[in-house]
């Protein structure tokens, strides 16, 4: 048991689990209203629609699944072949098989809601990702909760409008089905829109009631003043307010019915205080609220992390700009060791050095650079101590065969590689040894650096650095990332591992 609450817990399969969310909620959805036409009262029968119509959907769940663990391009595919392809060939089953037909509850309309629900979710996660477009963000603006609230009552005004279309006189011939005649939509095309201004009246109220609970009862009054005045405010609020809309959709011609007709009232009566219907509004502000707050807190938790990646971006920024110093100041004392040795091959290697200080000034200030240049520059600048060092170094290096377009934060390895030669070449009084190897396993890069210590001297690891690199790496590497350095029997063994992600 406990084995199975911790492979549930755990990030990867909770992600999956909550991709599957809104295909279930409109599976259930489809279930119920399908229970509901049938107008039978009978258990059994509930749950046996309820367990056929998610077997019969299984396919719509595993091409969801898959879908959403993929790319654009193979997400798409399967995606087509679950919700365009299984609905075909159960549309050429039930044609082609009559016990198929009178058997299967997979109609239309629970394609339409698993489509929606689906195609709703990817895109939202698309939309995560790509957040800096101006059409993502118009799209997220879209979604907002008082969008959302204000859509699904329109939505609901527009359904039930067509469903009272559907029917003749429905009101007067009560209990009618919940049944939308898309044909009778366009030959009574008139008496849709009386139905449907009327139920929008419904929809702008009840969109109305829920601002009232989110900007005022919630914001002002349970925000600043506490429970006791917001539970206080809300009950005046349903004394004082229910029989006062009710009142108001009772003006409606729709709601202009014998007194023994039920109308569109929670009470179904021309009584205005009808204990329904203050329960109706009771039990309205209850559900609200806490999806009001769970949202609220959404948005805060959501301000805070942008916050956090800003102060992140800040901090980035600022070590970013203190390893151009640093690297000026190991450059500089380069060019002073060379002019010293007066060599020939002095002004090549001042280019050299150019081209390695260009590299740091311009390529250093970006978020990221293929791999493949970063390596570059790395080789460029052993062959520049290679060079310096011919006479008293020995180096062992070592590359990966490809870079796999993969990607890396400029500037971190060249840290590493830079204290193994000053600690380990320029301090020595004799004949020197390095060792740097650099391997790629998948997308794991590590970089292995090992140099023999200098006497009166120890790698001691709390320079700017290392500093820098430590801060760095936790940042841009959080549970991504290794280091490890000590003392092994008189050599300084340094070993860095890194998950890279694709340019």
């Amino acid at each position: 048991m406990l084995a199975a609450i911790s492979y549930l817990s755990s990030t990867k399969n909770t992600k999956s689990m909550v991709a599957l969310l809104p295909l279930i909620a409109a599976i259930l959805l489809e279930s119920h209203i399908r229970y509901l036409s049938l107008r039978i009262d009978s258990p059994g029968t509930y749950l046996t629609v309820n367990l056929q119509l998610i077997f019969e959907c299984i396919p719509f769940l595993i091409a969801h699944w898959i879908a959403s663990q993929h790319s654009l391009k193979q997400a798409s595919l399967w995606w087509l072949s679950g919700f365009i392809g299984y609905p075909i060939i159960t549309y050429l089953l039930s044609n082609g098989l009559p016990t198929y037909d009178k058997w299967h509850y997979l109609q239309e309309q629970c394609w339409l809601l698993c489509s929606l629900a689906s195609l709703f979710w990817l895109s939202s996660q698309r939309f995560k990702k790509n957040q800096k477009s101006k059409f993502t963000s118009w799209i997220s603006s879209l979604f907002t909760l008082n969008k959302v609230v204000f859509f699904i009552c329109f939505a609901w005004a527009f359904i039930m409008a067509g469903i009272l279309n559907s029917h003749e006189s429905p009101l007067l011939n009560q209990p009618f089905a919940l049944i939308f005649d898309t044909q009778k939509l366009l030959t009574n095309y008139y008496q849709f829109i009386w139905y449907f201004s009327q139920l929008l009246v419904y929809a702008i109220i009840v969109h109305g009631i829920f601002l009232f609970n989110r900007y005022i009862l919630i914001r002002q009054l349970l925000a600043r003043h506490g429970v006791l005045i917001f539970v206080s405010a809300c009950l005046i609020s349903i004394v004082i307010f229910t029989p006062l809309l009710v009142a108001i959709v009772l003006l409606l011609p729709v709601n202009d019915l014998p007194s023994y007709v039920a109308n569109l009232t929670p009470g179904g009566s021309q009584n205005i205080i009808n204990k329904y219907n203050y329960q109706s509004m009771f039990l309205f502000l209850s559900i609200s609220t806490p999806i009001i707050l769970a949202f609220e807190r959404q948005q805060h938790h959501h301000k805070l992390e942008e916050v956090a990646k800003q102060q992140i971006k800040t901090e980035l920024k600022l070590l970013q700009q203190q390893i151009n110093p640093h690297f000026l100041f190991n450059t500089l004392n380069n060019l002073y060791a060379l002019a010293l040795t007066k060599s020939e091959k002095t002004p090549d290697l001042v280019l050299q050095l150019a081209d390695l200080l260009r590299y740091t000034v311009y390529e250093g200030q970006k978020p990221f650079v293929p791999l493949e240049k970063e390596l570059s520059y790395i080789k460029n600048f052993l062959e520049l101590h290679k060079i310096r060092h011919a006479n008293n170094c020995r180096f062992n290096l070592a590359w990966p065969e490809t870079t796999q377009s993969l990607s890396i934060a400029p500037l971190l390895l060249i840290i590493l590689v830079e204290n193994t030669i000053k600690y380990g070449v320029e301090h020595a009084q004799e004949n020197a040894e390095v060792t740097i190897k650099l391997t790629l396993n998948d997308n794991v890069l590590t970089l292995y650096c090992e140099n023999s210590i200098p006497r009166k001297s120890d790698n001691d690891d709390s320079g700017m650095g290392l500093k820098n690199l430590r801060r760095r790496l936790e940042l841009l590497y959080p549970e991504k990332h290794t280091l490890l350095v000590h003392n092994h029997n008189g050599l300084w063994q340094t070993n860095l591992s890194l998950e890279l992600s694709s340019d």
